[in-house]
């Protein structure tokens, strides 16, 4: 069966199922604190966000989001990638 839509609708879904995701990642976060204190690589986070690894690394010397230094490498946790996510829909 094929219901056609109009744009508004296409865009209010693809938000519903943004904000599922994101409250599924959230549940995870609190009912997994192992999952929780798993830091993640550059490359990692790049995929989670579905952007370029040179965007992370701009986003991040540019302050936007937080990370961890550990020794040369840097980390980010998954809190941190959530709480950017949430920063960016306001």
């Amino acid at each position: 069966m094929y219901i056609q839509t109009d744009n508004n609708t296409v865009h209010l879904v693809e938000l519903l199922l943004q904000k599922i995701e994101n409250l599924d990642a959230k549940v995870n976060m609190l009912s997994n604190p192992v999952e929780s204190a798993k830091l993640f690589n550059e490359d990692r986070v790049a995929e989670l966000l579905d952007i370029s690894k040179s965007s992370v690394i701009t986003l991040r010397k540019e302050g936007k989001i937080h990370y961890r230094q550990i020794g040369t490498s840097i980390r980010y946790s998954l809190a941190d990638i959530l709480e950017f996510q949430e920063r960016c829909r306001r």
